[in-house]
């Protein structure tokens, strides 16, 4: 492959404008986008200078090297199968797929073909994703016992189509921010022993819902998301020595309560930023930039990307237990 991998960018909704940004920044070439309204990805053609757009992914193989998957979650498995079987590289948005069973199809795609599958998990590439997990491994909070995050806004991403508001596409509060959030609690604390969940979908798709879970480490977490409220949005993790509560953002603020392991257990709270020395704040572009960079970094080295299949699937996994379990949610003026 050349030093400046082409690129092509499928499905052109809000998310790909993103990645288009990141990837006019960094050493490739995007070389076609594909969209089922030609009038969307000729605009975003036109404004990001991309000399070639289709209305189907089939004919990529003869000019593309890799794909950027930003479509509705029921199409990442049939599209990325496809694609990956025709040699190229794919990074998928995240949910993975909507089943386990469409995950393995990917995973065994990409191993018959020896391309590099990825899975945009973006909050893997935060600074407070990394702090959080550096936290644990050090030890500092001691064994995590509990979990407490509550995401919540009233959802206002400029989408382009409504396939996040369409069961059948996949659409919901739990594969959207719920990717984000029980794939940081999978990255952190390891595997899930038992899941309750509970929604207002009511037949349609969940603006609100609440997960509990209880990880083999033992650690008991409860996770609450809304697309009506503005929630607190902040983790707390309580450990045997200490507690740690973060935003969910970018910059977080963090605030620590920590015991001095004296008789009287007596505690000290700090407060402060998540910040690189010497860094600017960070940006949601900041986060896209570092996913992408880690995949074109594996294209070139032939390497496993930070989040690859089997991180993704095991996401995937949790929303299928989470389904299983559905029980309707509570709602105080019903």
């Amino acid at each position: 492959m050349a030093d400046r991998p082409r690129v092509a960018v499928v499905g052109c909704g809000a998310a790909a404008e993103i990645h288009l940004t990141v990837l006019s920044r960094l050493p490739a070439d995007v070389v076609c986008l594909v969209d089922t309204d030609p009038g969307r990805s000729r605009a975003l053609a036109d404004k990001y200078g991309v000399a070639r757009t289709l209305t189907g992914h089939d004919d990529l193989a003869g000019f593309a090297d890799a794909a950027v998957l930003s479509l509705p979650h029921s199409l990442h498995a049939p599209v990325a199968v496809e694609l990956l079987g025709a040699g190229l590289h794919v990074l998928v948005e995240k949910p993975m797929a909507l089943t386990v069973a469409e995950c393995d199809r990917m995973i065994a795609a990409a191993e018959a073909s020896g391309r590099v599958l990825a899975v945009g998990m973006a909050r893997r590439f935060y600074d407070a994703g990394g702090f959080v997990r550096r936290v644990i491994d050090s030890g500092r909070l001691g064994d995590v016992r509990t979990v407490d995050v509550r995401e919540g806004y009233v959802y206002d991403w400029p989408v382009a189509s409504d396939f996040m508001f369409r069961r059948a596409a996949g659409g919901g509060v739990l594969a959207d921010a719920g990717a984000h959030i029980l794939d940081n609690l999978l990255w952190w604390l390891g595997d899930v022993e038992r899941v309750a969940y509970r929604d207002d979908a009511r037949g349609g798709v969940a603006a609100d819902c609440e997960i509990e879970l209880e990880m083999t480490s033992g650690a008991r977490c409860f996770v609450e998301l809304s697309r009506t409220r503005d929630l607190r949005n902040t983790w707390i993790l309580t450990g045997t020595e200490a507690s740690l509560e973060i935003d969910t953002g970018f910059n977080p603020l963090v605030r620590w309560r920590l015991a001095d392991g004296s008789d009287e257990r007596v505690e000290t709270a700090l407060e402060g930023r998540v910040r690189r020395p010497g860094a600017p704040e960070e940006r949601a572009l900041d986060c896209f930039r570092r996913q992408m960079e880690d995949f074109l970094d594996a294209l070139a080295r032939g390497r496993e990307p930070r989040v690859p299949g089997s991180e993704g699937r095991r996401f995937v996994e949790l929303l299928e237990a989470c389904e299983a379990t559905r029980r309707p949610l509570e709602l105080p003026w019903e």
